[in-house]
């Protein structure tokens, strides 16, 4: 009988798997029709982002203007799926078939490298045969981004891996990582990810969680572990939350402005003594850390990888290693050590990210660093944002009545609070935010307000937007956001308010009007005609610019008939400025 169950269960097992590898299947076949570009299989920006979560998107190098991007339901699904898909997305990788998007090569050279991402603190030895330096080796002049390009994208999504088949390189640059096009990175995959369980898949993010080599990888395992494994969270958060932290601008000031600048070891132990006593053990983990990250520079200027001369240092980040830490007379920066603690700036990037979890345990600890840190507007923004995913409405209505809606003057710790506590959706928060937006007379609390609303009437907002527009001060460089905003929601408005706004005749408000209309709006050339007159400079150019120049810098975006700079000679500047008179004329009548 009880071989029986056995059975029954391995049947029932094996069923699943198959149903799994089913709906993986099919999923993939979906991927030939992707004809967008997104994170991993790009040609003009890097970067990356969880697909099962919305706002996990992390920019990287790019080619301005050029990162419309699209995100791939087919890809999500599978992402979500987890450790089940990895099977078939592995049976893929050779899977040469097209995808629908245009094939990508390099603005100015391509190299195919066979990129593959790796924790370099848990795996110390590099995979044979790839991250490579193929430049001067043959390759094809462009490459067309295939199924299996796609299922190592998604492979690297679901075990925390920056899997990029395509992604730009500055400058101009294309770099290719094809699992279909290049064997040697196939094989690697295969082998590494062949018999990947859910607990080795789970051991394996955890260890990314406590031994991360660098930042992002910790905050990629978190995220994975929030979804995949909710109930891993808690106890990894709470421990790295228990540990010290370390102001980095005070070690570099440290290091830069007084260990550096002393020669005498004696006088440099007495420094760093004193640093201690006065910050704490963890600061001098961090002494460590940054006389390891400089000691990295000074090998580099040492072996000619970065040119003369190094000015910061010289060989002070060696020699005070083996003084103050006891190392060894050769020392170098890969001897540098896992870091245990981390930088204040750092703490807050963590905690602002803990955004997928529900654990009241971590909120108490978060909101216990908020109270300990109410005026640091970095670190009490992150945890307000925390909180704000997790409940706690009368503690973050509690924080918003600290804003003075009256004050025109913005106070950039309590608009902080705001953009933070906006992401909430607790009904007293949202019915709070509703009252600042009712309220306000500040252009910025009222946007920022309105962003973690929904569903307010327009026949509502418009007075509202259009009495503080009218009330702000004469002079004033206030008001770009809500600009904007009336331009975008209110376009039958626009005109009448922006010309209020400029009625005032203050070179700031005209400064403030070019910057809503810089990019191409048909409104410039309605608008801000009447400032190419304007002969006033303005303030806080690094070269003398006039209110007309910039005026004439926006309207050219209107038109590719008529070029504007205005690093041009002033009579060029002048001269064009005579022409787009006539074109804004012209376009008016």
């Amino acid at each position: 009988m009880f071989r029986i169950l056995i059975i029954i269960a391995a049947l029932q097992i094996l069923g699943s798997v198959s149903i799994a590898d089913d709906e993986v299947a099919e999923l993939i076949e979906k991927l030939v029709e992707v004809t967008e570009p997104g994170f991993g299989y790009s040609g003009y920006f890097s970067g990356s982002e969880f697909l099962p979560y919305n706002d996990t998107e992390q920019m990287g190098t790019l080619v301005l203007g050029a990162t419309k991007r699209s995100r791939s339901d087919a890809l999500r699904k599978i992402v979500g799926k987890g450790v089940a898909a990895v099977p078939t997305l592995l049976k893929h990788m050779s899977d040469k078939r097209k995808i629908k998007m245009k094939p990508l090569s390099g603005m100015m050279w391509m190299n195919f490298s066979d990129e593959y991402d790796f924790n370099r603190v848990t795996r110390k030895k590099t995979p044979e045969g790839v991250n490579r330096d193929a430049f001067g080796e043959k390759h094809p002049s462009s490459h067309s981004v295939t199924v299996g390009d796609l299922c190592f994208v998604a492979l690297g999504q679901i075990v925390n891996r920056r899997f990029s088949a395509t992604r730009y390189q500055p400058t101009g640059g294309l770099i290719v990582n094809s699992p279909t096009y290049s064997k040697r990175l196939r094989d690697v995959i295969q082998n590494d990810w062949k018999e990947l369980t859910v607990e080795k898949h789970k051991r394996l993010l955890i260890e990314d969680f406590k031994q991360p080599d660098y930042e992002d990888r910790r905050t990629g395992a978190y995220l994975r572990l929030a979804f995949y494994y909710p109930d891993t969270v808690e106890p990894l958060i709470l421990e790295e939350l228990g540990k010290p932290t370390f102001d980095v601008f005070k070690i570099e000031e440290l290091c830069r402005e007084k260990l550096y600048k002393t020669a005498d070891p004696a006088k440099r132990k007495q420094l760093f003594d004193q640093f201690i006593v006065e910050h704490g053990e963890s600061h001098a983990t961090g002494v460590e850390d940054y006389l390891f990250g400089d000691l990295d520079t000074l090998e580099a200027h040492e072996e000619n990888r970065i040119s003369p001369p190094l000015t910061r240092f010289s060989t002070q980040p060696r020699e005070l290693l083996i003084q103050l830490f006891s190392k060894p007379e050769g020392v170098k920066s890969s001897d540098r050590p896992h870091l245990e603690t981390a930088s204040e700036s750092e703490r807050a990037r963590f905690i602002q990210t803990l955004t997928h979890d529900k654990s009241k345990k971590v909120g108490d600890v978060v909101q216990g660093i908020f109270e300990a840190n109410s005026d640091d507007d970095y670190l009490a923004s992150a945890c307000l944002l925390c909180l704000a995913n997790r409940g706690y409405g009368s503690f973050l209505v509690n924080q918003l009545e600290k804003i003075d809606p009256s004050q025109t003057d913005t106070n950039s710790l309590h608009l902080s609070y705001l953009r933070s506590i906006s992401k909430s959706k607790d009904e007293t928060v949202q019915n709070k935010l509703l009252q600042i937006l009712n309220t306000t007379k500040n252009d910025q609390y009222l946007v920022t307000a309105l962003s973690g609303l929904n569903g307010v009437d327009d026949d509502v907002l418009l007075p509202l937007v259009a009495k503080i527009i009218t009330e702000l001060p004469s002079e004033t460089d206030q008001g770009e956001e809500l600009l904007k905003l009336i331009g975008e929601r209110f376009p039958e408005s626009a005109e009448d308010l922006y010309k209020g706004f400029l009625a005032s005749g203050s070179a700031k408000r005209a400064e403030t009007m070019c910057s809503v209309l810089w990019y191409g709006k048909p409104l410039a050339k309605v608008v801000l005609a009447p400032l190419l007159d304007d002969q006033r400079e303005l303030e806080g150019f690094t070269t003398p610019l006039r209110v007309c120049d910039r005026a004439a810098q926006a309207i050219s975006h209107t038109t590719q008939e008529i070029k504007f700079d205005s690093d041009w000679t002033l009579a060029a500047r002048d001269a064009a400025i005579a022409k787009l008179k006539r074109y804004c004329e012209s376009s008016t009548r």
